[in-house]
């Protein structure tokens, strides 16, 4: 079944879970879940400061970078991770021929201080240091032409580094922004010095773990010493997986929250299941990417995600990464050129924030300029 960045962007504005969940989610299912259409006002004492588009300034002539999702590598660095990345001038990203495009780039970046922007980076160039690398590699029968593999966001394991990634097809004389067939998710591994990744195959042969009507698990990673926690978007909503970080390549060994707190029963018991059922949406109306991470000044979790297609970009909160979580509040809103100009994969970069998490960096793409564009946020 085809999926639509356009879709996701529709169906989140009208706070719907959208077709593939409503194709599993009954009435019952929906209110015990607790999918929310309900934008709080402004966070109060929250002050924005605009940054600018990134990662221009580059040695690899790269124009225009898609999602923008980072975590932090063995060595203190983070890599920051990319989709369909295109270099040297082009007029828009709308109707723009994909195939001699990279599908995924990556650029390292040191800690630095991010309030006048990322200016220390570097990315991953080929041998000859003129093009930027495409970091997950095609399969010899894969055309980059009807095929994209689009990095999404990992975790360091050991010495291991593995990264998750849609891999889709698209619809031949269709535009991405409007339709696109989503075949699953992927994961490649690294060792974290090289970074040359191998994507890795399952026990029924295939290279994707979750597909069609399933969360796209992966979409942002936490690891802490006991779990790596996997938030997973089907269409809107916003579920989530754990496993081992030993077990990581092992689908079988992966829980999905079934049960869960909600605004509604704040009370109720968290339950883990080896087998998903679409039975605990943690919140709705994300466009398939955000971030959820523990903030120390706020001494609670906190996900930011864009909100539709209108150009907010919200923030909510939650005592345990299992909820209840709160009800969208805007942070920032987006300046479109059009009302067609699409605002999404906004996402906070943890490894950035100072002062104990008050203030956080985080980045989204519009799909009218599509390069990261960076806020500071300062929480009061």
């Amino acid at each position: 079944m085809p999926a639509s960045r356009r879709t996701f962007l529709r169906t989140a504005g009208a706070g719907s879970l959208g077709y593939f969940a409503l194709a599993h989610l009954n009435s019952a299912t929906a209110q015990s879940s607790g999918p929310s259409a309900t934008v709080e006002p402004a966070a109060a004492g929250v002050t924005v400061r605009y940054l600018g588009k990134q990662f221009l300034d580059n040695h690899v002539n790269v124009t225009g970078a898609d999602g923008a999702t980072s975590f932090v590598l063995p060595d203190g660095n983070a890599l920051w991770v990319f989709g369909d990345t295109v270099e040297g001038p082009f007029e828009s990203i709308h109707g723009l021929d994909l195939a001699p495009l990279r599908s995924n780039t990556a650029a390292v970046v040191p800690p630095q201080d991010a309030s006048d922007g990322v200016r220390n980076f570097r990315f991953l160039a080929t041998n000859d240091n003129k093009r930027p690398r495409q970091i997950i590699p095609f399969a010899e029968d894969e055309d980059p032409a009807k095929t994209r593999l689009w990095a999404i966001h990992g975790a360091t394991i050991g010495s291991n580094v593995y990264l998750f990634y849609h891999r889709i097809s698209l619809l031949a004389g269709v535009d991405v922004f409007e339709n696109f067939r989503l075949e699953g998710m992927g994961v490649a591994r690294a060792d974290a010095a090289a970074l040359d990744f191998t994507r890795l195959a399952f026990r029924d042969g295939s290279k994707e773990l979750w597909k069609l009507d399933q969360p796209t698990f992966g979409v942002w990673v936490e690891k802490t010493d006991d779990y790596v926690y996997l938030w997973g978007s089907l269409m809107t909503g916003v579920f989530l997986a754990r496993v081992p970080p030993k077990q990581i390549e092992q689908l079988d060994q992966y829980e999905y929250l079934t049960k869960a707190p909600t605004l509604k029963n704040p009370t109720s018991e968290v339950q883990w299941s080896r087998r998903f059922e679409p039975s605990a949406m943690l919140f709705d109306s994300v466009p398939n990417e955000m971030s959820a991470a523990y903030n120390p000044h706020l001494k609670r979790h906190l996900a930011i995600h864009a909100l539709g297609r209108d150009g907010q970009i919200v923030m909510r909160t939650a005592p345990r990464r299992t909820g209840p979580w709160s009800e969208p509040q805007v942070i920032y809103d987006v300046k479109r050129r059009k009302p067609t100009d699409m605002v999404y994969a906004a996402k906070e970069h943890p490894e950035l924030a100072r002062d104990g998490g008050r203030r956080m960096y985080v980045t989204f793409v519009n799909s009218a300029s599509y390069i990261p564009e960076l806020i500071e946020v300062r929480l009061p």
